[in-house]
């Protein structure tokens, strides 16, 4: 499949591939890890940009590995290995293998070219295709039954005590990021009276997300099952990756983040129907109506624009695609 048959969602239009420099700064902090980690006989064989840099380390020796390079703010990695080790031993729901189960093996700090510090954590490599390569009704379906199956567990898991779960309480979650789509400073990309409509929007969504905060089916959940964060191995096969910005709050959190992707699609519908049908097979539906998705996927849209609007060079192309999905959600 070419790339350009891969449906690719509008936060991630910005997402390019590492500059020569770039590259040679990844590749020295790679190596860096590897010495780190006394994994004597690999090798850098491929550097890919997302969300942060992964290197696919390889060797004769051993099987391939994945070694992630994460710089700034996220959420607490033991949280994250914890979470992902319970669904490991836990459920059938195939996902990342974390290379060692314990916290200190799994994870290194090596040191940036500024001297802040890279947080390297390293799991096995899983071979597939992003699921956004895969939309099909049969692998949606198989998506909504994996996350239920995700949540059925999580509702009745004991976590240890002292995890730090993200939750989501309102739009801007993240720690330090606040609402910058409604400043004048950006009215070139979302002029003034959008920027209202947006503010209205946000508001309604940060009460719904407050309320939430509240409800009794509140359990540890993924935090970002979207098409770039799933694997597709074959018709229906589906591995989830990236656990790292688990979060607490009720199931429907988990629903809202991963219907907010491809809505600008033409058979968005029918993907959503194969994922409620496929999350009804194991569970109750959790959404409450209508409003209350459009008003969780309006915040969500709402804070990859903020985002982008601070750190996309194309901050157009994003906004166009974003600001749609937000401005819809009003009353």
């Amino acid at each position: 499949m070419a790339a350009r048959d891969i449906y690719v969602p509008p936060q991630r239009i910005g997402i390019r591939a590492l500059d020569a420099s770039e590259a040679a700064h990844a590749n020295s902090l790679a190596r860096a890890a590897i010495a780190a980690f006394n994994l004597d006989g690999y090798t850098v064989a491929e550097l890919v940009r997302h969300s942060n840099v992964t290197a696919r380390l390889v060797s004769a020796a051993g099987p391939a590995l994945a070694l992630r390079l994460r710089r700034g703010p996220s959420v607490d990695s033991r949280t994250e290995l914890a979470w992902l080790s319970a669904v490991r031993r836990g459920t059938e729901v195939r996902v990342l293998e974390p290379y060692a189960e314990e916290f200190d093996r799994n994870t290194r700090t090596v040191a940036n070219r500024d001297g802040t510090p890279v947080e390297c954590s390293l799991f096995f490599w899983a071979d597939g295709r992003p699921l956004a390569a895969d939309l099909t009704q049969l692998n949606y379906c198989e998506l909504g039954r994996m996350t239920a199956q995700l949540h059925e567990f999580a509702a009745s898991w004991q976590s240890a005590p002292g995890l730090k779960p993200l939750v989501w309480d309102r739009t801007m979650y993240y720690a330090g990021t606040q609402l910058v789509i409604t400043d004048p400073r950006y009215a070139e990309f979302v002029p003034a009276r959008h920027a209202r409509v947006v503010e209205s929007v946000v508001g309604e969504a940060d009460a719904e997300l407050g309320r939430l905060t509240r409800a009794p089916d509140r359990m540890f959940l993924h935090g970002n099952i979207e098409m770039w964060n799933v694997l597709s191995t074959g018709p229906g096969e589906l591995r989830l990756l990236d656990f790292e910005d688990v979060m607490v709050g009720p199931p429907v959190l988990d629903v809202a983040i991963t219907l907010f992707y491809g809505r600008e699609r033409t058979d968005y519908t029918a993907l959503v129907e194969a994922y409620g049908a496929g999350y009804r097979s194991v569970r109750p539906w959790p959404v409450r109506d209508s409003r209350q998705l459009a008003l969780l996927t309006a915040a969500r849209a709402a804070m990859l624009l903020n985002h982008a609007l601070l750190t996309e060079r194309d901050r157009q192309s994003v906004t166009d695609r974003l600001l749609p999905l937000i401005l819809d959600a009003a009353r």
